[in-house]
C-alpha cells in the first residue's frame, strides 16, 4: 500500500508535544509520509516546512483541503478540537485526534456521528494500551497467569496542576478548557485499566481541589477550578473491585504504582521517573504467581523495537502503526471516536459523582 499522507494541525519547531512525538513516529514508519504541517504563525509555520521538509501553513484549512493529506493529525488545545474535526471530516479526510476527543460528552458524540457518516476512519490518542509492559499485563490477565482477577489498585501523579507550572499551562487550571487532572491522567490511566481489565459496570468518585489558587513559575497567582485529587472505587465488569487515585503535580513517595491481584498471582508497574502518566513514562512490570512470595521484575517484549524509539514516541508510533494495519487488514485494534465516547461517558459520571 502506498504511504497514508499526514498533515499535522498544531506541529510547532518549536517544540510541544507533537514535535516531540508525532513527528518522529511519523518519521520512522514506512507506513506513513508527513506532508503538511499547520502552526499558529506564519514565521515558525516557515521553520516547520524547512526543518521538517512539508509543506507549512499558518492556517489549518490549506492542511486540510491539502490533497496529499489524507489523515489529519489535530494536536492543538482541546477548545479547538470539534471546529477542526468537523472541517476535516467534511473534507473526507481520516482524522487522528489528541485526547481529549472535545470539551465535553454531547460534543464527543456529535463528532463520532458525524465520522460514521462520512464514512471516515478515525483514531483517539489513547496510546497507553501500546506499552510493552501494559501489552504483557493484558496477555498474562488473558491467559490465567493470575487465576481469577480479584482486585486493581492505581495511584499515579499527572505532573501538571501544581504550584511552579510553567506560564503557558496556565489553561490546564481552568476546568473550562478540557485539560483537566480528570480528562487527561485519570482518563488515560482508566482507558489502559480497561483495556487490561476489561469494562467498569460502576464508579463512585470524591473530586477536589487542593488549593483555590496557585502560583506559577513566573510569580503569577491565578485562581484554580480544575480538581487535582481524584478518588475513584470502582466495579468492572468481570466482577472484580478496583480503586483509582491521581494527584496533581508530583510525590515524594513515587508517581506511579499500579498493582492487579488474582486468586493465583499478582502484578505491579511502577515507574522510575517522576512522572505518572501512564503513555508518557517509563514502565516497569513485575510479576509473581503460584508459590512465589513476592514480585520479581520481568521483560515485556517489544514487537516493534526495530523502529528504534524510546520514550513517548514509542507509543505513539504503536498507535499509528495499529491503525495503518486496521486499514490493510479490516482490523480494529487502534481506538477510534467510538472508543473516545465511551470514555468520555464515563468520566462524564466520574465528573458529575457515580456512574450506575
Amino acid at each position: 500500500m502506498r504511504p497514508i499522507g499526514v498533515g499535522i494541525i498544531g506541529a510547532s519547531p518549536d517544540g510541544g508535544w507533537a514535535a516531540a512525538t508525532h513527528v518522529p513516529a511519523l518519521s520512522a514508519l514506512p507506513e506513513y509520509d508527513l506532508r503538511a504541517v499547520a502552526t499558529s504563525r506564519a514565521e515558525s509555520a516557515k521553520r516547520a516546512s524547512a526543518q521538517w521538509g512539508v509543506d507549512g501553513f499558518d492556517s489549518p484549512l490549506p492542511l486540510i483541503e491539502h490533497p496529499g493529506v489524507d489523515l489529519v493529525v489535530v494536536a492543538v488545545k482541546v477548545p479547538d478540537h470539534y471546529s477542526l474535526i468537523v472541517e476535516a471530516l467534511a473534507a473526507g479526510k481520516m482524522v487522528l485526534s489528541e485526547w481529549p476527543l472535545a470539551l465535553n460528552l454531547a460534543d464527543a458524540e456529535d463528532l463520532a456521528r458525524k465520522a460514521a457518516a462520512a464514512g471516515v476512519p478515525t483514531a483517539i490518542g489513547l496510546q497507553g494500551r501500546f506499552a510493552p509492559a501494559v501489552a504483557t499485563m493484558r496477555h498474562l490477565v488473558s491467559e490465567g497467569y493470575l487465576g481469577r482477577v480479584v482486585a486493581t489498585n492505581l495511584v499515579g501523579s499527572g505532573m501538571a496542576w501544581a504550584t511552579g507550572a510553567p506560564k503557558s499551562q496556565a489553561y490546564a487550571f481552568d476546568a473550562r478548557n478540557g485539560v483537566t487532572a480528570v480528562r487527561v491522567s485519570t482518563g488515560h490511566a482508566l482507558s489502559t485499566l480497561t483495556h487490561v481489565l476489561g469494562g467498569i459496570t460502576s464508579v463512585t468518585s470524591a473530586l477536589a481541589v487542593g488549593s483555590d489558587t496557585v502560583e506559577l513559575d513566573d510569580g503569577t497567582r491565578i485562581p484554580v477550578t480544575s480538581p487535582d485529587q481524584i478518588a475513584l472505587s470502582l466495579r468492572l465488569i468481570s466482577g472484580a473491585v478496583g480503586t483509582v487515585f491521581y494527584r496533581g503535580g508530583l510525590s515524594r513517595a513515587g508517581d506511579l504504582r499500579w498493582e492487579i491481584n488474582g486468586t493465583e498471582g499478582d502484578l505491579l508497574l511502577t515507574s522510575p521517573a517522576r512522572n505518572g502518566n501512564i503513555p508518557a513514562t517509563e514502565l516497569v512490570l513485575a510479576a509473581a504467581n503460584g508459590t512465589a512470595t513476592q514480585v520479581v521484575p520481568i521483560g515485556a517484549p517489544d514487537p516493534d523495537a526495530a523502529i528504534g524509539l524510546t520514550g513517548p514516541a514509542s507509543p505513539v508510533a504503536k498507535l499509528y502503526r495499529a491503525f495503518a494495519n486496521d486499514r490493510a487488514r479490516g482490523t480494529t485494534d487502534a481506538p477510534s471516536f467510538d472508543d473516545a465516547v465511551e470514555l468520555h461517558r464515563l468520566l462524564d459520571g466520574i465528573e458529575r459523582g457515580h456512574l450506575p
